[in-house]
Protein backbone atom coordinates (compact mmCIF):
# COMPACT_ATOMS: atom_id res chain seq x y z
CA UNK A 1 0.00 0.00 0.00
CA UNK A 2 1.16 3.60 -0.34
CA UNK A 3 0.66 6.69 1.75
CA UNK A 4 -1.10 9.81 0.51
CA UNK A 5 1.08 12.90 0.30
CA UNK A 6 -0.88 15.18 -2.00
CA UNK A 7 -3.54 17.58 -0.74
CA UNK A 8 -6.97 16.70 -2.07
CA UNK A 9 -9.67 19.34 -2.39
CA UNK A 10 -13.01 18.60 -0.80
CA UNK A 11 -15.63 17.51 -3.35
CA UNK A 12 -14.97 20.16 -5.96
CA UNK A 13 -17.91 22.51 -6.18
CA UNK A 14 -17.61 23.45 -9.85
CA UNK A 15 -19.70 21.97 -12.65
CA UNK A 16 -18.27 19.12 -14.72
CA UNK A 17 -17.63 20.10 -18.32
CA UNK A 18 -19.36 17.97 -20.96
CA UNK A 19 -17.71 19.52 -23.99
CA UNK A 20 -19.65 17.45 -26.47
CA UNK A 21 -22.83 19.12 -25.28
CA UNK A 22 -21.64 22.73 -25.31
CA UNK A 23 -21.79 25.07 -28.23
CA UNK A 24 -20.11 28.07 -26.67
CA UNK A 25 -17.59 29.02 -24.02
CA UNK A 26 -17.29 32.35 -22.25
CA UNK A 27 -14.53 34.04 -24.32
CA UNK A 28 -13.15 35.93 -21.31
CA UNK A 29 -12.81 32.87 -19.09
CA UNK A 30 -12.15 29.99 -21.55
CA UNK A 31 -14.35 27.69 -19.46
CA UNK A 32 -18.06 27.05 -19.49
CA UNK A 33 -20.07 29.07 -16.99
CA UNK A 34 -22.65 27.31 -14.85
CA UNK A 35 -25.41 29.12 -16.75
CA UNK A 36 -24.01 27.92 -20.08
CA UNK A 37 -23.81 24.37 -18.87
CA UNK A 38 -27.36 24.48 -17.54
CA UNK A 39 -28.77 25.85 -20.79
CA UNK A 40 -26.78 23.79 -23.32
CA UNK A 41 -29.10 21.60 -25.44
CA UNK A 42 -29.62 18.19 -23.87
CA UNK A 43 -27.00 18.68 -21.20
CA UNK A 44 -29.41 18.42 -18.26
CA UNK A 45 -30.61 15.02 -19.39
CA UNK A 46 -27.01 13.85 -19.79
CA UNK A 47 -26.18 15.00 -16.30
CA UNK A 48 -29.20 13.13 -14.97
CA UNK A 49 -28.24 9.97 -16.86
CA UNK A 50 -24.74 10.16 -15.40
CA UNK A 51 -26.12 9.82 -11.88
CA UNK A 52 -26.72 6.13 -12.48
CA UNK A 53 -24.40 5.36 -15.41
CA UNK A 54 -21.41 6.42 -13.30
CA UNK A 55 -22.14 3.80 -10.61
CA UNK A 56 -20.01 1.25 -12.44
CA UNK A 57 -17.58 0.96 -15.31
CA UNK A 58 -15.13 3.81 -14.66
CA UNK A 59 -11.72 3.88 -12.97
CA UNK A 60 -12.84 6.71 -10.71
CA UNK A 61 -10.35 6.21 -7.89
CA UNK A 62 -6.99 5.33 -9.42
CA UNK A 63 -7.44 5.84 -13.15
CA UNK A 64 -4.74 4.14 -15.19
CA UNK A 65 -3.54 2.19 -12.15
CA UNK A 66 -6.41 -0.21 -12.89
CA UNK A 67 -6.81 -1.32 -9.29
CA UNK A 68 -9.14 -4.27 -9.07
CA UNK A 69 -11.33 -2.68 -6.38
CA UNK A 70 -11.73 0.41 -8.57
CA UNK A 71 -14.85 -0.79 -10.37
CA UNK A 72 -17.61 1.29 -8.85
CA UNK A 73 -20.46 0.78 -6.43
CA UNK A 74 -20.38 -3.05 -6.32
CA UNK A 75 -16.76 -2.99 -5.12
CA UNK A 76 -18.03 -1.51 -1.86
CA UNK A 77 -20.16 -4.62 -1.31
CA UNK A 78 -16.94 -6.55 -0.87
CA UNK A 79 -14.81 -3.92 0.88
CA UNK A 80 -17.47 -3.80 3.60
CA UNK A 81 -18.60 -7.38 3.79
CA UNK A 82 -15.23 -9.11 3.99
CA UNK A 83 -14.70 -7.18 7.23
CA UNK A 84 -17.10 -9.60 8.89
CA UNK A 85 -17.24 -13.37 8.61
CA UNK A 86 -19.63 -14.44 5.84
CA UNK A 87 -17.41 -13.66 2.83
CA UNK A 88 -13.76 -14.71 2.80
CA UNK A 89 -11.29 -13.30 0.23
CA UNK A 90 -9.19 -16.42 -0.13
CA UNK A 91 -6.48 -17.50 -2.53
CA UNK A 92 -3.07 -16.37 -3.61
CA UNK A 93 -4.09 -13.15 -5.33
CA UNK A 94 -7.10 -11.43 -3.78
CA UNK A 95 -7.34 -7.64 -3.81
CA UNK A 96 -9.82 -7.38 -0.94
CA UNK A 97 -7.70 -8.77 1.89
CA UNK A 98 -6.92 -5.25 3.15
CA UNK A 99 -10.48 -4.97 4.44
CA UNK A 100 -10.40 -8.57 5.67
CA UNK A 101 -7.19 -8.56 7.69
CA UNK A 102 -4.73 -5.71 6.94
CA UNK A 103 -6.61 -3.15 9.02
CA UNK A 104 -3.52 -1.02 9.57
CA UNK A 105 -4.00 0.24 6.03
CA UNK A 106 -7.48 1.54 6.89
CA UNK A 107 -5.98 4.32 9.05
CA UNK A 108 -6.26 7.92 7.75
CA UNK A 109 -2.78 8.17 6.22
CA UNK A 110 -3.20 5.27 3.83
CA UNK A 111 -4.41 5.45 0.26
CA UNK A 112 -7.44 3.15 0.45
CA UNK A 113 -9.18 5.47 2.93
CA UNK A 114 -9.63 7.82 -0.01
CA UNK A 115 -11.58 5.17 -1.93
CA UNK A 116 -15.03 5.92 -0.43
CA UNK A 117 -14.29 9.63 -0.28
CA UNK A 118 -13.44 9.86 -3.97
CA UNK A 119 -16.35 7.76 -5.12
CA UNK A 120 -19.15 8.81 -2.82
CA UNK A 121 -18.50 12.53 -2.71
CA UNK A 122 -17.95 12.52 -6.46
CA UNK A 123 -21.38 10.93 -6.87
CA UNK A 124 -22.86 13.40 -4.37
CA UNK A 125 -21.32 16.29 -6.30
CA UNK A 126 -23.05 15.03 -9.46
CA UNK A 127 -26.37 14.97 -7.58
CA UNK A 128 -25.76 18.50 -6.30
CA UNK A 129 -25.02 19.68 -9.83
CA UNK A 130 -28.30 18.24 -11.14
CA UNK A 131 -30.27 19.79 -8.27
CA UNK A 132 -28.69 23.16 -9.04
CA UNK A 133 -29.32 22.84 -12.77
CA UNK A 134 -32.93 21.92 -12.04
CA UNK A 135 -33.25 25.18 -10.08
CA UNK A 136 -34.25 23.12 -7.05
CA UNK A 137 -31.74 24.57 -4.60
CA UNK A 138 -32.91 24.23 -0.97
CA UNK A 139 -35.80 22.02 -2.10
CA UNK A 140 -37.35 24.72 -4.27
CA UNK A 141 -39.82 23.56 -6.91
CA UNK A 142 -37.75 22.46 -9.93
CA UNK A 143 -37.96 24.23 -13.24
CA UNK A 144 -40.65 22.94 -15.57
CA UNK A 145 -39.55 19.75 -17.29
CA UNK A 146 -36.78 19.08 -14.78
CA UNK A 147 -38.83 17.58 -11.96
CA UNK A 148 -37.95 13.97 -12.74
CA UNK A 149 -34.25 14.75 -13.01
CA UNK A 150 -34.35 16.49 -9.66
CA UNK A 151 -36.24 13.53 -8.16
CA UNK A 152 -33.60 11.08 -9.38
CA UNK A 153 -30.84 13.29 -7.96
CA UNK A 154 -32.54 13.48 -4.57
CA UNK A 155 -33.05 9.70 -4.49
CA UNK A 156 -29.45 8.97 -5.39
CA UNK A 157 -28.05 11.52 -2.95
CA UNK A 158 -30.11 9.99 -0.16
CA UNK A 159 -28.74 6.55 -1.01
CA UNK A 160 -25.16 7.80 -0.94
CA UNK A 161 -25.53 9.66 2.35
CA UNK A 162 -27.24 6.69 3.97
CA UNK A 163 -24.31 4.48 2.98
CA UNK A 164 -21.78 7.01 4.26
CA UNK A 165 -23.59 7.46 7.57
CA UNK A 166 -23.42 3.72 8.18
CA UNK A 167 -19.84 3.41 6.94
CA UNK A 168 -18.42 6.13 9.19
CA UNK A 169 -20.65 5.90 12.25
CA UNK A 170 -19.00 4.49 15.36
CA UNK A 171 -22.31 3.61 17.05
CA UNK A 172 -25.66 2.53 15.61
CA UNK A 173 -28.50 5.03 15.73
CA UNK A 174 -30.51 3.16 18.34
CA UNK A 175 -27.61 3.37 20.79
CA UNK A 176 -26.72 7.01 20.21
CA UNK A 177 -28.70 9.30 17.87
CA UNK A 178 -26.07 11.98 18.48
CA UNK A 179 -23.15 9.82 17.33
CA UNK A 180 -21.18 11.40 14.47
CA UNK A 181 -21.63 10.02 10.95
CA UNK A 182 -20.30 11.77 7.85
CA UNK A 183 -19.84 15.34 6.60
CA UNK A 184 -22.55 17.18 4.72
CA UNK A 185 -21.92 18.77 1.33
CA UNK A 186 -24.98 19.91 -0.58
CA UNK A 187 -25.63 22.19 -3.53
CA UNK A 188 -25.39 25.24 -1.22
CA UNK A 189 -22.16 24.31 0.60
CA UNK A 190 -19.39 26.84 -0.02
CA UNK A 191 -15.69 26.09 -0.16
CA UNK A 192 -15.22 28.16 2.98
CA UNK A 193 -17.77 26.00 4.80
CA UNK A 194 -15.92 22.82 3.87
CA UNK A 195 -12.90 24.10 5.81
CA UNK A 196 -14.81 23.83 9.08
CA UNK A 197 -17.46 21.19 8.48
CA UNK A 198 -18.19 18.89 11.45
CA UNK A 199 -19.66 15.44 10.91
CA UNK A 200 -23.44 15.21 11.01
CA UNK A 201 -25.00 13.39 13.93
CA UNK A 202 -27.31 10.49 13.10
CA UNK A 203 -30.28 12.82 13.67
CA UNK A 204 -28.86 15.42 11.30
CA UNK A 205 -28.02 12.81 8.68
CA UNK A 206 -31.51 11.34 8.81
CA UNK A 207 -33.03 14.81 8.50
CA UNK A 208 -31.12 15.34 5.25
CA UNK A 209 -31.75 11.84 3.91
CA UNK A 210 -35.49 11.90 4.60
CA UNK A 211 -35.87 15.40 3.14
CA UNK A 212 -34.20 14.12 -0.02
CA UNK A 213 -36.42 11.05 -0.12
CA UNK A 214 -39.55 13.13 0.46
CA UNK A 215 -38.57 15.31 -2.50
CA UNK A 216 -37.79 12.25 -4.61
CA UNK A 217 -41.14 10.71 -3.71
CA UNK A 218 -42.92 13.88 -4.82
CA UNK A 219 -41.16 14.25 -8.15
CA UNK A 220 -40.99 10.56 -9.11
CA UNK A 221 -44.59 9.72 -8.16
CA UNK A 222 -45.72 9.34 -11.78
CA UNK A 223 -42.38 8.59 -13.41
CA UNK A 224 -42.40 5.56 -15.74
CA UNK A 225 -38.82 4.41 -16.13
CA UNK A 226 -37.49 2.37 -19.04
CA UNK A 227 -35.53 -0.16 -16.95
CA UNK A 228 -34.46 -0.96 -13.39
CA UNK A 229 -31.23 1.00 -13.72
CA UNK A 230 -32.91 4.29 -12.79
CA UNK A 231 -34.70 4.91 -9.47
CA UNK A 232 -38.47 5.20 -9.53
CA UNK A 233 -41.09 5.50 -6.80
CA UNK A 234 -40.60 1.86 -5.73
CA UNK A 235 -36.91 2.51 -5.20
CA UNK A 236 -37.69 5.60 -3.12
CA UNK A 237 -40.09 3.57 -0.99
CA UNK A 238 -37.44 0.87 -0.60
CA UNK A 239 -34.87 3.42 0.53
CA UNK A 240 -37.32 4.79 3.05
CA UNK A 241 -37.91 1.26 4.33
CA UNK A 242 -34.15 0.85 4.84
CA UNK A 243 -33.85 4.18 6.63
CA UNK A 244 -36.76 3.57 8.97
CA UNK A 245 -35.44 0.08 9.72
CA UNK A 246 -32.14 1.64 10.79
CA UNK A 247 -34.05 4.14 12.92
CA UNK A 248 -36.18 1.35 14.42
CA UNK A 249 -39.33 3.18 13.42
CA UNK A 250 -41.00 -0.12 12.77
CA UNK A 251 -44.43 0.96 11.52
CA UNK A 252 -42.89 3.24 8.90
CA UNK A 253 -40.37 0.59 7.83
CA UNK A 254 -43.16 -1.94 7.36
CA UNK A 255 -45.32 0.55 5.47
CA UNK A 256 -42.64 1.51 2.96
CA UNK A 257 -41.38 -2.04 2.46
CA UNK A 258 -44.92 -3.01 1.39
CA UNK A 259 -45.13 -0.04 -0.98
CA UNK A 260 -41.74 -0.84 -2.49
CA UNK A 261 -42.82 -4.38 -3.41
CA UNK A 262 -45.81 -3.30 -5.49
CA UNK A 263 -45.50 -4.88 -8.94
CA UNK A 264 -42.57 -7.15 -8.08
CA UNK A 265 -42.40 -10.85 -7.25
CA UNK A 266 -39.82 -13.04 -5.53
CA UNK A 267 -37.26 -15.02 -7.49
CA UNK A 268 -38.11 -18.65 -8.11
CA UNK A 269 -35.55 -21.40 -7.44
CA UNK A 270 -35.06 -21.71 -11.19
CA UNK A 271 -34.25 -18.01 -11.50
CA UNK A 272 -32.02 -18.04 -8.44
CA UNK A 273 -29.94 -20.99 -9.61
CA UNK A 274 -30.03 -20.35 -13.36
CA UNK A 275 -26.67 -21.13 -14.97
CA UNK A 276 -27.43 -18.58 -17.69
CA UNK A 277 -29.07 -15.70 -15.82
CA UNK A 278 -28.27 -16.16 -12.13
CA UNK A 279 -27.76 -12.70 -10.65
CA UNK A 280 -26.47 -11.28 -13.90
CA UNK A 281 -29.74 -10.03 -15.41
CA UNK A 282 -32.73 -8.16 -13.96
CA UNK A 283 -35.85 -10.19 -13.30
CA UNK A 284 -39.20 -9.71 -11.60
CA UNK A 285 -37.61 -9.35 -8.14
CA UNK A 286 -35.10 -6.61 -9.00
CA UNK A 287 -36.41 -3.23 -7.89
CA UNK A 288 -33.15 -1.41 -8.61
CA UNK A 289 -29.87 -2.40 -10.22
CA UNK A 290 -26.87 -1.31 -12.26
CA UNK A 291 -25.14 -2.79 -15.27
CA UNK A 292 -21.70 -2.91 -16.80
CA UNK A 293 -21.51 -2.01 -20.49
CA UNK A 294 -19.25 -3.27 -23.25
CA UNK A 295 -17.94 0.29 -23.67
CA UNK A 296 -16.90 0.67 -20.02
CA UNK A 297 -13.20 1.24 -19.26
CA UNK A 298 -13.50 -1.43 -16.55
CA UNK A 299 -14.33 -3.92 -19.31
CA UNK A 300 -12.12 -2.62 -22.12
CA UNK A 301 -8.96 -1.93 -20.13
CA UNK A 302 -6.75 -4.19 -18.02
CA UNK A 303 -8.22 -7.23 -19.79
CA UNK A 304 -11.50 -6.49 -18.00
CA UNK A 305 -9.90 -7.75 -14.79
CA UNK A 306 -10.94 -4.68 -12.81
CA UNK A 307 -14.64 -5.50 -12.84
CA UNK A 308 -17.31 -7.12 -10.69
CA UNK A 309 -17.41 -10.12 -13.02
CA UNK A 310 -13.68 -10.64 -12.65
CA UNK A 311 -13.88 -10.93 -8.87
CA UNK A 312 -17.31 -12.55 -8.44
CA UNK A 313 -17.92 -14.94 -11.32
CA UNK A 314 -16.17 -18.28 -11.03
CA UNK A 315 -16.80 -19.31 -14.63
CA UNK A 316 -15.12 -18.06 -17.78
CA UNK A 317 -13.49 -19.80 -20.69
CA UNK A 318 -10.57 -17.44 -21.18
CA UNK A 319 -7.39 -16.81 -19.23
CA UNK A 320 -8.50 -13.75 -17.25
CA UNK A 321 -10.35 -12.97 -14.05
CA UNK A 322 -9.29 -12.94 -10.43
CA UNK A 323 -11.94 -15.36 -9.23
CA UNK A 324 -11.72 -17.80 -12.11
CA UNK A 325 -8.05 -17.76 -13.09
CA UNK A 326 -5.75 -15.63 -10.95
CA UNK A 327 -6.31 -17.26 -7.60
CA UNK A 328 -8.56 -14.66 -5.96
CA UNK A 329 -12.05 -16.10 -5.34
CA UNK A 330 -14.43 -14.94 -2.61
CA UNK A 331 -16.08 -17.81 -0.75
CA UNK A 332 -18.72 -18.44 1.90
CA UNK A 333 -17.90 -18.94 5.58
CA UNK A 334 -17.98 -22.66 6.32
CA UNK A 335 -20.10 -22.38 9.44
CA UNK A 336 -22.74 -20.28 7.68
CA UNK A 337 -22.81 -22.81 4.86
CA UNK A 338 -23.24 -25.70 7.30
CA UNK A 339 -26.20 -24.00 8.97
CA UNK A 340 -28.11 -23.97 5.67
CA UNK A 341 -30.34 -27.06 5.58
CA UNK A 342 -30.08 -29.37 2.58
CA UNK A 343 -33.76 -28.64 1.93
CA UNK A 344 -33.02 -24.93 1.37
CA UNK A 345 -32.37 -24.42 -2.35
CA UNK A 346 -30.02 -21.49 -1.63
CA UNK A 347 -27.44 -23.99 -0.39
CA UNK A 348 -26.97 -25.03 -4.00
CA UNK A 349 -25.28 -21.67 -4.71
CA UNK A 350 -22.21 -22.86 -2.82
CA UNK A 351 -19.95 -25.87 -3.37
CA UNK A 352 -20.18 -28.48 -0.62
CA UNK A 353 -17.01 -28.59 1.47
CA UNK A 354 -17.14 -32.38 1.30
CA UNK A 355 -15.83 -32.08 -2.27
CA UNK A 356 -12.42 -31.09 -0.88
CA UNK A 357 -11.93 -34.63 0.45
CA UNK A 358 -12.61 -36.33 -2.90
CA UNK A 359 -10.13 -37.36 -5.58
CA UNK A 360 -9.98 -35.24 -8.72
CA UNK A 361 -12.22 -37.45 -10.83
CA UNK A 362 -14.90 -37.51 -8.13
CA UNK A 363 -14.56 -33.75 -7.66
CA UNK A 364 -15.15 -33.11 -11.36
CA UNK A 365 -18.27 -35.27 -11.32
CA UNK A 366 -19.57 -33.62 -8.14
CA UNK A 367 -19.02 -30.12 -9.56
CA UNK A 368 -21.39 -30.90 -12.41
CA UNK A 369 -24.19 -30.25 -9.90
CA UNK A 370 -23.13 -26.59 -9.83
CA UNK A 371 -21.62 -25.71 -13.18
CA UNK A 372 -21.29 -26.72 -16.80
CA UNK A 373 -17.55 -26.15 -16.52
CA UNK A 374 -16.19 -28.40 -13.74
CA UNK A 375 -12.71 -28.78 -15.25
CA UNK A 376 -12.23 -25.02 -15.28
CA UNK A 377 -13.39 -24.78 -11.66
CA UNK A 378 -10.78 -27.32 -10.61
CA UNK A 379 -8.17 -25.22 -12.40
CA UNK A 380 -9.46 -22.18 -10.50
CA UNK A 381 -9.08 -24.05 -7.23
CA UNK A 382 -5.54 -25.00 -8.14
CA UNK A 383 -4.65 -21.39 -8.97
CA UNK A 384 -6.08 -20.25 -5.64
CA UNK A 385 -4.47 -23.10 -3.74
CA UNK A 386 -7.84 -23.44 -2.08
CA UNK A 387 -11.06 -25.35 -2.29
CA UNK A 388 -13.21 -25.77 -4.26
CA UNK A 389 -15.38 -26.17 -1.14
CA UNK A 390 -17.20 -22.90 -0.49
CA UNK A 391 -16.89 -21.57 -4.04
CA UNK A 392 -19.96 -19.51 -4.93
CA UNK A 393 -22.13 -19.79 -8.04
CA UNK A 394 -24.56 -17.04 -7.17
CA UNK A 395 -23.13 -14.56 -9.68
CA UNK A 396 -22.83 -15.93 -13.22
CA UNK A 397 -21.21 -14.59 -16.39
CA UNK A 398 -23.40 -13.17 -19.13
CA UNK A 399 -25.61 -15.82 -20.70
CA UNK A 400 -23.97 -17.49 -23.68
CA UNK A 401 -20.75 -15.51 -23.23
CA UNK A 402 -18.76 -17.86 -21.00
CA UNK A 403 -15.91 -18.10 -23.52
CA UNK A 404 -16.18 -14.57 -24.98
CA UNK A 405 -13.31 -12.53 -23.60
CA UNK A 406 -14.42 -9.65 -21.37
CA UNK A 407 -18.00 -9.72 -22.68
CA UNK A 408 -18.73 -12.44 -20.14
CA UNK A 409 -18.48 -9.71 -17.50
CA UNK A 410 -20.92 -7.29 -19.11
CA UNK A 411 -23.47 -8.13 -16.44
CA UNK A 412 -25.99 -6.47 -14.15
CA UNK A 413 -25.81 -6.31 -10.35
CA UNK A 414 -28.83 -6.02 -8.05
CA UNK A 415 -29.02 -3.02 -5.70
CA UNK A 416 -32.49 -3.69 -4.28
CA UNK A 417 -34.65 -6.81 -4.49
CA UNK A 418 -38.15 -7.59 -3.35
CA UNK A 419 -36.71 -10.30 -1.08
CA UNK A 420 -34.95 -7.64 0.97
CA UNK A 421 -38.23 -5.78 1.31
CA UNK A 422 -39.97 -8.99 2.43
CA UNK A 423 -37.40 -9.37 5.20
CA UNK A 424 -37.72 -5.70 6.22
CA UNK A 425 -41.49 -6.12 6.36
CA UNK A 426 -41.16 -9.24 8.53
CA UNK A 427 -38.61 -7.69 10.88
CA UNK A 428 -40.54 -4.45 11.28
CA UNK A 429 -43.81 -6.29 11.83
CA UNK A 430 -42.25 -8.63 14.37
CA UNK A 431 -40.76 -5.79 16.38
CA UNK A 432 -44.31 -4.48 16.78
CA UNK A 433 -46.07 -7.84 17.12
CA UNK A 434 -43.74 -10.83 17.26
CA UNK A 435 -46.40 -13.36 16.30
CA UNK A 436 -47.18 -11.43 13.11
CA UNK A 437 -43.47 -11.09 12.32
CA UNK A 438 -42.91 -14.83 12.81
CA UNK A 439 -45.78 -15.54 10.45
CA UNK A 440 -44.32 -13.29 7.75
CA UNK A 441 -40.80 -14.63 8.27
CA UNK A 442 -41.99 -18.22 8.10
CA UNK A 443 -43.91 -17.54 4.90
CA UNK A 444 -40.77 -16.03 3.37
CA UNK A 445 -38.43 -18.79 4.55
CA UNK A 446 -40.70 -21.55 3.29
CA UNK A 447 -40.36 -20.22 -0.26
CA UNK A 448 -36.66 -21.08 0.11
CA UNK A 449 -37.01 -24.18 2.27
CA UNK A 450 -40.38 -25.88 2.39
CA UNK A 451 -39.26 -27.71 5.55
CA UNK A 452 -38.40 -24.51 7.43
CA UNK A 453 -39.71 -24.17 10.98
CA UNK A 454 -39.25 -21.07 13.07
CA UNK A 455 -36.50 -21.26 15.68
CA UNK A 456 -33.88 -23.21 13.78
CA UNK A 457 -31.38 -20.34 13.27
CA UNK A 458 -31.08 -18.69 16.66
CA UNK A 459 -27.34 -17.97 16.92
CA UNK A 460 -26.49 -14.86 18.88
CA UNK A 461 -22.79 -14.46 17.98
CA UNK A 462 -21.91 -13.09 21.41
CA UNK A 463 -24.80 -10.60 21.40
CA UNK A 464 -27.29 -11.90 23.95
CA UNK A 465 -29.37 -8.72 23.72
CA UNK A 466 -30.83 -9.80 20.37
CA UNK A 467 -34.05 -11.74 20.58
CA UNK A 468 -34.55 -15.11 18.94
CA UNK A 469 -36.73 -13.38 16.37
CA UNK A 470 -33.98 -10.88 15.48
CA UNK A 471 -31.44 -13.68 15.18
CA UNK A 472 -33.73 -15.58 12.81
CA UNK A 473 -34.15 -12.45 10.68
CA UNK A 474 -30.42 -11.85 10.66
CA UNK A 475 -29.67 -15.41 9.53
CA UNK A 476 -32.15 -15.14 6.65
CA UNK A 477 -30.60 -11.85 5.57
CA UNK A 478 -27.10 -13.34 5.69
CA UNK A 479 -28.07 -16.20 3.38
CA UNK A 480 -30.54 -14.42 1.09
CA UNK A 481 -28.45 -11.28 0.56
CA UNK A 482 -24.99 -12.87 0.59
CA UNK A 483 -22.59 -10.85 -1.54
CA UNK A 484 -25.03 -7.96 -2.05
CA UNK A 485 -23.45 -5.54 0.39
CA UNK A 486 -25.55 -5.90 3.54
CA UNK A 487 -23.48 -8.06 5.89
CA UNK A 488 -21.39 -5.42 7.62
CA UNK A 489 -24.24 -2.94 7.87
CA UNK A 490 -26.33 -5.62 9.57
CA UNK A 491 -23.54 -6.52 12.00
CA UNK A 492 -23.38 -2.87 13.03
CA UNK A 493 -27.17 -2.48 13.12
CA UNK A 494 -27.71 -5.55 15.31
CA UNK A 495 -24.61 -4.85 17.40
CA UNK A 496 -23.12 -8.26 16.63
CA UNK A 497 -19.62 -9.56 17.09
CA UNK A 498 -17.89 -11.87 14.63
CA UNK A 499 -16.60 -15.43 14.86
CA UNK A 500 -13.95 -16.61 12.42
CA UNK A 501 -12.07 -19.11 14.60
CA UNK A 502 -13.84 -22.41 15.15
CA UNK A 503 -13.25 -26.08 14.43
CA UNK A 504 -12.73 -26.72 10.68
CA UNK A 505 -12.94 -23.02 9.89
CA UNK A 506 -12.05 -21.96 6.36
CA UNK A 507 -10.95 -18.49 7.41
CA UNK A 508 -7.36 -17.63 6.60
CA UNK A 509 -4.71 -18.21 9.24
CA UNK A 510 -3.71 -15.05 11.11
CA UNK A 511 -7.17 -13.67 10.32
CA UNK A 512 -9.21 -15.97 12.55
CA UNK A 513 -10.48 -13.27 14.84
CA UNK A 514 -13.32 -13.73 17.31
CA UNK A 515 -14.54 -10.35 18.53
CA UNK A 516 -17.30 -10.15 21.11
CA UNK A 517 -18.53 -6.69 20.08
CA UNK A 518 -18.84 -5.05 16.67
CA UNK A 519 -15.24 -4.74 15.38
CA UNK A 520 -13.87 -1.21 15.40
CA UNK A 521 -12.41 -1.68 11.92
CA UNK A 522 -15.98 -1.52 10.62
CA UNK A 523 -16.02 2.18 11.57
CA UNK A 524 -14.07 3.56 8.64
CA UNK A 525 -11.65 6.45 8.98
CA UNK A 526 -11.80 9.56 6.83
CA UNK A 527 -8.93 10.15 4.47
CA UNK A 528 -6.18 12.06 6.26
CA UNK A 529 -6.19 15.01 3.88
CA UNK A 530 -9.84 15.70 4.69
CA UNK A 531 -9.02 15.88 8.38
CA UNK A 532 -6.05 18.14 7.56
CA UNK A 533 -8.19 20.56 5.54
CA UNK A 534 -11.45 20.36 7.49
CA UNK A 535 -10.84 21.74 10.97
CA UNK A 536 -14.29 20.70 12.12
CA UNK A 537 -13.73 17.01 11.50
CA UNK A 538 -12.98 14.64 14.35
CA UNK A 539 -11.85 11.35 12.82
CA UNK A 540 -12.57 7.83 14.01
CA UNK A 541 -9.79 6.04 15.91
CA UNK A 542 -7.25 4.10 13.88
CA UNK A 543 -8.37 0.48 13.52
CA UNK A 544 -6.40 -2.05 15.54
CA UNK A 545 -5.68 -5.51 14.23
CA UNK A 546 -6.16 -8.29 16.79
CA UNK A 547 -2.96 -9.87 17.97
CA UNK A 548 -3.03 -13.35 16.48
CA UNK A 549 -5.77 -15.89 15.93
CA UNK A 550 -8.43 -16.38 18.59
CA UNK A 551 -9.09 -19.62 20.43
CA UNK A 552 -11.63 -21.77 18.66
CA UNK A 553 -15.20 -20.91 19.46
CA UNK A 554 -17.42 -23.84 20.38
CA UNK A 555 -20.89 -23.58 18.85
Amino acid sequence: MKKIFSVISVATLGVTLLTSCLEQIDPQTSYATQEQVAEAPGVFDKFVASLTSSLAGEFTYAGSDHRVYDHGYPAFFLTRDVEGMDIIPVGTNNWFDTWYQDFTYLAPGWAVTQLPWTYYYGWIKNCNDVITMAEATNYATPAEGREIGAGIAYAMRAMFYFDLARIYSSEPYYKNPSAPTTVKITETTTMAETRNNPRMTWDEAFELILKDLDAAEKYLADYEREDVYTPNINVVYGMKARVYLEKREWAEAEKYAKLAMDGFTMMTPAEYLSRDYGFNSPNSSWIFGLTYKDTDPNILENDGDSSWGSVMTMENGFDCGYAANYGGPNVIDRHLYETIPATDFRKQMFVDFAIDDMDEMAQEEALEAYTDHPTQILASAEAAEYGPGGFEFKFRPQAGMYATKYTAWVIAVPLMRVEEMKLIEAEAAGMQDEARGIQLLTAFAQTRDAAYTYGSHNEAYYNTSSSQFQNEIWWQRRVELWGEGFATFDIKRFGKGIIRSYARTNHIENSRFNVETTPMWMNWCFVGTEADNNKGLVNNPDPIRPDGDSNEYVW
